[in-house]
């Protein structure tokens, strides 16, 4: 996978995005749900208190009802009036029955407050005469005098009855007669099943606590707790819910909403509390008829958890995906498969095929883009085709011009060749010689001649300004001049040759002092030029501006003979200058040489550095002994091994001779 591709870059791109966009949902997603599920708990709570209540106080008040109901009997009354008479009593124990049936749980009590005897009627044993007699003194019979003391119509009480066991919400109402107390009468509802109907019946999300204005346990899911509170008949060591209440300041937060609903400044209180150890939204009614509070007490996870809201975060992570898919294979297929086909399309008018031509099949960007793509192959392929015809034509143009100056050059190689002495004869008048004369070019600035006499010839060696063509011009004019001047002169005093030969150019040239220089700019041209004129016993020497070395026999050291320091035909050559002759006597043996500077100059080897006059002696006392043909073979071998793959630098002339008898 390249990861430089755009391609890539945009899927890790987006799927960037997503994950970035995809946190800083759920998060802002979480946030939301945990905010609707505390309101919704508040709310629930309250609307679960007040259905708490409405359901406790339907039966209650219907119980009520009926209680109060049975204590307003006249029958009743006569029954407390004259319990002793028959008539009144059976009619009292008839009105009994008949509303014990009418009970919830057809059980009922009726106590005579003369006699203190009470009457318990179920439908197990009706109540036909007194259960017991109630004791002032007994504490399982204080709720009797209490209530009778306290109540003045009817009253709500949790209590436990020892001696029936039972333990039932008792509602106890006074009986009254011409405004009198007279008895109390009322019926029970079993604990458990009050409990099991409004308490436990509760599901886990909430469940409902019954305290009275002290905080005191009326009705609670715990068995345990209400049994401790039935049994204990001390109010004040009975349960509380402050009790259960985990920490001082909820105790308070309670104790301070208790008050006000109680106090009747508040119809419903909502708040969050913690209670054995959990944390719950907390919804409180006060039910004045009982002087009950309700409390209902609601787990906001039960309730609405984050868990209920998975489903949602499901479907919003699951949209994400799909849009990030939809948007990845758009992307795909409007602007990076395009793209694609584009940077193909490119490389293969890169690698030279330039008949490529896209579909357009639409009109935005990238339509535009291909339009223009192929507007720029169909132009390249016209360039490229017209561009190659041009090419084709222009090379047959050239090939043909340069076989034509390559023709023109091989002719002027010729020319030049034939001006020079041929070989056989310089090997008549030096048997033992060599020649190394290779011109940079096709033809070159370098010449050489053999005049011959009656007394002898004259060798020279010369080197004209410039190469390849102007040079070959030079070097023709050149020997011209010479071979001129040598047949007026003679070759006898190769001093005065040097000087006539340097006026002879600079007219030749128009370079003489005073002249102006020709049209197209200055030039300046001239040679350099060594004579020697080699007689049976001496030779006369007379160089500008290039020596004689010879190597005398026995010798070990070659000798060098400078030539005048001025060269011929030069604008600064002086036409009166006053060239020497050097005569030196000539031992049958000896070795001589006339050399151009174009081998000095050539440079190779390691550094690169020009061949050198040390080298080039070193090399030359080296091959003393050999004869002159070989010296020339090694000469050439040794150059060529020293250039290397370096280009050769200027014509280069050598000539080599042993003295010795000539051939007449």
């Amino acid at each position: 996978m390249n990861l430089g591709s755009l391609k890539v870059r945009s899927i890790l791109t987006i799927l960037s995005i997503y994950l970035a966009v995809g946190v800083v949902t759920v998060l802002a997603f979480l946030w939301a749900a945990q905010g609707i599920s505390g309101a919704f708990g508040q709310r629930f709570a309250e609307k679960n208190a007040q259905l708490e209540k409405e359901r406790l106080m339907g039966p209650v008040r219907r119980e009520v009802a009926l209680a109060r109901k049975l204590a307003d009997s006249a029958a009743l009354r006569g029954f407390c009036r004259a319990e002793g008479d028959p008539g009144a009593r059976a009619a009292g124990l008839a009105e009994l029955e008949s509303f014990r049936r009418a009970f919830a749980d057809q059980s009922c009590f009726f106590v005579v407050a003369r006699s203190r005897h009470y009457y318990f009627g179920d439908p197990a044993a009706p109540a036909r005469a007194p259960r017991y007699t109630l004791e002032a003194g007994a504490v399982n019979d204080r709720w009797y005098f209490e209530a009778l003391d306290k109540v003045d119509d009817f009253a709500l009480h949790v209590d436990s009855s020892v001696p029936l066991g039972v333990l039932k919400v008792w509602v106890n109402v006074a009986v009254k007669d011409g405004g009198r107390k007279v008895g109390l009468a009322g019926t029970g509802v079993d604990l458990s099943a009050f409990l099991k109907a409004l308490v436990q019946g509760s599901d886990r999300s909430a469940q409902t606590i019954m305290v009275d204005p002290k905080g005191v346990l009326q009705a609670h899911p715990s068995i345990r707790y209400m049994d401790f509170n039935a049994r204990m008949k001390d109010e004040s060591r009975r349960m509380t819910l402050y009790q259960l209440v985990d920490s001082e300041a909820g105790r308070s937060l309670l104790r301070e909403r208790l008050d006000r609903l109680v106090k009747g400044d508040s119809a419903l209180e909502s708040f969050q509390i913690s209670v054995e150890g959990r944390r719950y939204l907390a919804a409180a009614l006060f039910i004045r008829e009982i002087d009950w509070v309700t409390i209902t007490l609601v787990d906001p996870s039960q309730v609405m958890g984050l868990r209920s809201f998975l489903p949602i975060l499901a479907l919003l992570a699951l949209s994400l995906l799909v849009t990030i898919a939809l948007v990845s294979w758009l992307l795909n297929r409007m602007v990076l498969e395009p793209l694609a086909r584009l940077t193909r399309s490119s490389r293969e008018i890169a690698a030279g095929n330039y008949g490529i031509t896209l579909p357009v099949d639409r009109d935005d960007e990238i339509g535009r883009l291909t339009r223009t793509f192929n507007h720029m192959a169909a132009t390249i392929l016209d360039y490229t085709s017209n561009l190659e015809g041009l090419v084709e034509e222009r090379t047959l143009a050239l090939t043909q011009s340069n076989r034509k100056i390559l023709d023109s050059l091989a002719y002027a190689h010729l020319i030049q060749e034939s001006m020079l002495p041929k070989p056989a004869d310089l090997s008549r008048h030096i048997p033992d010689h060599f020649v190394l004369f290779r011109p940079r070019d096709i033809v070159g600035g370098d010449f050489y001649a053999c005049l011959p006499d009656e007394r002898g010839f004259l060798l020279a060696v010369g080197d004209c300004t410039g190469h390849g063509v102007p040079g070959a011009f030079m070097s023709m004019s050149a020997g011209a001049i010479l071979s001129q001047l040598v047949a007026k002169l003679g070759s006898a005093d190769p001093a005065l040759i040097l000087r006539e030969m340097n006026g002879a150019l600079k007219r030749l040239l128009h370079q003489g002092n005073g002249e102006p220089a020709p049209r197209g700019g200055i030039m300046d041209n001239g040679l350099d030029l060594a004579l020697l004129k080699v007689l049976p016993d001496r030779v006369v020497f007379a160089g500008a501006r290039l020596p004689l070395w010879t190597l005398g026999p026995g010798e070990e050291e070659l000798t060098v003979h400078a030539g005048d320091s001025h060269s011929l035909g030069y604008r600064r050559s002086r036409e009166d200058f006053p060239f020497r002759n050097q005569e030196l006597p000539l031992a049958p043996g000896t070795v001589l040489y006339l050399f151009t500077d174009g081998i000095l100059d050539q440079h190779g080897g390691k550094f690169s550095f020009g061949f050198g006059r040390r080298r080039l002696g070193r090399l030359l006392q080296d091959l003393r002994g050999l004869p002159m043909a070989a010296q020339g073979e090694a000469l050439a071998q040794a150059l060529a091994d020293y250039q290397g793959g370096n280009p050769q630098r200027d014509d280069i002339t050598i000539l080599g001779f042993r003295s010795g008898p000539a051939e007449e």
